[in-house]
């Protein structure tokens, strides 16, 4: 009883300081701080550490809306002032996440680490980590630490790479600020990499709602140089030296390629503005990965490549989720049954008043079974969209409305 209450009070007070407005000036500077945690764990129970901390280039996020206005990810971040102030929250996922629901992580432990970015506090924070509990959906904590601004171990990053602007809408905190990244490109690919970044930025402002929220967007590029071409492909013995060390067979699906550690990423990004990471890995295989406020990466040159670009896209961007239910994936038990999921473009109906239930009367939109992977239980929105298949011709009404959130989010 006394832990319901003490959850109660806990659940009160951070809605209470959710609604409150946040003073980006009283509590930050205008760099941004790093910090780099270790997960650690297997299918059934996880944990994580702090890594390290590091002081990076200007803020490029919102100074407004410091607060993230949904519960999107399967874990969050809270920042808190020393006095216990809600000063900033976001939402992630990560590949660990993901690695815990293949039938690898029954057999044993593993550990993979992400990076988490904020304003630089002016004064001494609280951050803490916390996951989502997959039998309600609500969040606990995972651990809390004491980060001092003027601690002497926070180091100053020094970038090897800088980053280009190719479409510039004005200042970063109003702007949602794209960054590509290149991985797999020698130095003597590095303006192949930047037509391949300009026909990518093209790609994504094919699509609504991104066409029409075009001047709502800087576009960056990240030249980052690799010693070889391409990325591994461990199936077939292929072991490239990369900048990223992206890779094919993730979680031993042929299709799935990520960037398993992310460190390399973090560090190469660290002078670079950005809201959203994508990073073009050099190759003509077909395959990419996504996770929400992490990255997405994809194929430059497939005939696909803009199919897949656009979709991987919704998911680390939106966090919207596969709609597809008949393809090859790694994964067992990713949604529980009985739960509702957070992403907004899928439901079991269980609180579908929270989806797009306003929405049924708009045309194309309704229920349809079969989405995320399962074939019963989950709906998706529309018949077709781009985050069921490549040959849909657009986002779902559903999916525009949450990418317009997203949006508003960034630059309102």
């Amino acid at each position: 009883m006394k832990k319901c209450v003490l959850l109660i009070i806990c659940l009160v007070h951070l809605t209470i300081s959710r609604a409150q407005p946040v003073s980006y000036e009283e509590h930050f500077t205008g760099e941004r701080l790093r910090i780099d945690l270790v997960f650690t764990g297997n299918d059934t129970s996880q944990d994580v550490f702090l890594l390290s901390l590091h002081k990076e280039s200007p803020w490029a996020g919102s100074k407004t809306r410091l607060i993230a206005p949904f519960s999107y990810g399967e874990y969050q971040y809270n920042i808190f002032s020393k006095d216990g102030k809600l000063i900033f929250s976001k939402g992630f996922n990560s590949l660990f996440m993901e690695w815990r629901t293949t039938r690898e992580a029954t057999l044993r432990d593993m550990a993979y680490n992400t990076s988490l970015w904020i304003p630089y506090p002016k004064d001494t924070i609280y951050c803490e980590v916390c996951e989502r509990i997959s039998c309600d959906g609500t969040f606990q904590t995972m651990t809390k630490f004491l980060i001092d601004p003027l601690d002497c171990l926070i180091s100053e990053e020094k970038p090897v790479y800088r980053a280009e602007n190719i479409q510039d809408n004005g200042p970063l905190e109003n702007k949602v600020d794209l960054l590509f990244v290149a991985e797999g490109y020698r130095q003597a690919e590095m303006e192949k990499f930047k037509r391949d970044a300009a026909r990518f930025t093209e790609y994504l402002f094919e699509y609504e709602p991104f066409r029409s929220r075009r001047n709502d967007f800087n576009i960056w590029i990240l030249p980052v140089i690799s010693e070889d071409s391409g990325p591994d492909i461990p199936r077939f013995d292929v072991w490239n030296k990369t900048a990223l060390g992206s890779s094919f067979d993730t979680f031993y699906t042929e299709r799935y390629m990520t960037a398993p550690d992310y460190r390399p990423l973090a560090q190469a990004v660290s002078g670079a503005p950005f809201d959203a990471i994508y990073v073009i890995v050099n190759t003509k295989k077909y395959g990419g990965g996504d996770i929400y406020n992490y990255y997405s990466l994809s194929m430059s040159d497939h005939t696909l490549s803009k199919e897949v670009f656009v979709h991987e896209f919704g998911h680390s961007f939106a966090g919207l989720a596969d709609e597809y239910y008949n393809s090859e994936v790694a994964y067992i038990n990713m949604y529980p049954p009985g739960v509702e999921p957070w992403e907004p473009n899928i439901t079991t109906l269980v609180d579908f008043g929270s989806k797009w239930e306003d929405m049924m009367e708009t045309e194309g939109v309704g229920l349809f079974e079969g989405a995320a992977y399962v074939a019963k239980g989950i709906y998706r929105p529309a018949p077709d969209c781009r985050m069921n298949t490549n040959t849909a011709p657009t986002f779902c009404p559903v999916c525009q409305k949450a990418i317009g959130k997203i949006i508003d989010y960034y630059t309102k």
